[in-house]
């Protein structure tokens, strides 16, 4: 019997090849691989989605989370408050610019930082919190905002999948002092690798283009920073733009995807989906489901069933970072919303083109290994 074809958890969505071949070509023709008119408009697409007034682009989000918090010039040593249910890459930023990660529990619902956690984590060596959007549903901005105010310290956003997420209206990219996303083959909209940043603060953005290009002072020659190579490459610029013009589209897709996905997995014993706030409102970067009490059979079990029935899934975020070998601690904070969601969370497979015959197969999947 032949074997059935993976179906993969992501796979971008990109317009047709020669509705952009130009562009590459234009590219190629130019002999102006990187930092040049397709990145600039590249970077002003996002700034439009967004909202807001500056948008650098960098090579991939990582530098970006780096580069962003090392413009803040902030003290080594110092703490910086993280959720603890997100990518790695999040804490990995902090420990590049030698500053300590301190670890926060996730709201039980949103699964987004938790404001309360984050708040009994500040200490006079506070020097910012770093807080995560998580599948696309962005934290409580408010709170946050209010708690960072307060201690006196800058709020900054990896919002890596949150391209297209508002908050109270507001498009996400123009929060806190500044917002990082990200465009890797996983988001929403690609340039099959990038980030870019955004931010309200025209002096932030001139001091993040130098950053990114090796940290030079205006005359292209002094280093002033301890910046990287981070530059965005033009070829990755074109990509981008191309998904970034049918973001929308994209998310409408997913959304009605992800409803199919809850509407037929919903009743499910044990079976939950991460919550929305009203206020706010999600790009749909990833369909997840908790698999949690109640139900026949444990997270881990219906990863392997699912892989067994070649669909890929992914444990999304496992483990938690504060559980990781690069951040664990004896005996570490107990953390226990963002313990049971790494536990618990599994994201199945969703992209902006995605077939109802594709979502299908999932579903019947899912509820067999149910016994439904």
């Amino acid at each position: 019997m032949t074997e059935p074809a993976l179906l993969p958890i992501i796979r971008p969505t990109l317009p047709d090849f020669d509705d952009w071949v130009a562009e590459l070509r234009g590219v190629w023709d130019s002999g102006m691989l990187t930092v040049s008119d397709r990145g600039r408009r590249f970077e002003a697409a996002v700034a439009d989605v967004c909202g807001v007034e500056h948008a650098v682009s960098m090579a991939n989000c990582t530098s970006g989370l780096i580069l962003l918090l090392a413009a803040q010039n902030l003290p080594r040593g110092g703490e910086v408050v993280v959720p603890a249910f997100t990518f790695a890459a999040t804490a990995h930023a902090v420990l590049w610019n030698g500053l300590v990660p301190v670890f926060a529990d996730c709201d039980a619902s949103t699964l987004t930082m938790d404001p309360a956690s984050a708040r009994a984590k500040l200490s006079d060596r506070t020097v910012a919190v770093m807080a995560t959007t998580i599948f696309g549903t962005p934290p409580d901005l408010d709170a946050l905002q209010a708690l960072a105010d307060e201690a006196g310290v800058p709020l900054l956003l990896d919002s890596a999948q949150a391209l297209g997420s508002t908050w109270r209206g507001t498009p996400m990219g123009r929060f806190g002092v500044g917002e990082v996303f990200s465009f890797s083959p996983t988001k929403v909209a690609t340039a099959a690798e990038a980030g870019v940043v955004t931010t309200t603060d025209g002096e932030l953005a001139a001091r993040l283009r130098r950053y990114r290009d090796y940290g030079k002072a205006t005359d292209g020659q002094d280093m002033e920073f301890l910046g990287l190579s981070a530059r965005l490459s033009e070829l990755h610029a074109v990509v981008g733009l191309a998904t970034v013009t049918n973001l929308s589209s994209y998310i409408e897709h997913r959304r009605a995807a992800i409803a199919t996905y809850q509407a037929a997995l919903g009743d499910l014993p044990g079976v939950s989906f991460p919550g929305v706030p009203d206020v706010a409102t999600t790009s749909c970067n990833y369909m997840v489901m908790r698999v949690g009490a109640g139900a026949p059979l444990d997270r881990n079990a219906l990863y392997a069933r699912l892989a067994d029935e070649r669909i890929q899934t992914k444990k999304y975020f496992y483990p938690a970072v504060h559980r990781q070998t690069l951040y664990r601690a004896d005996p570490g904070p107990s953390l226990p919303n963002a313990e049971a969601a790494a536990a618990e969370c599994i994201a199945v497979p969703l992209f902006g083109h995605i077939s109802a015959a594709q979502i299908d197969r999932v579903v019947v999947a899912v509820r067999t290994a149910f016994g439904a």
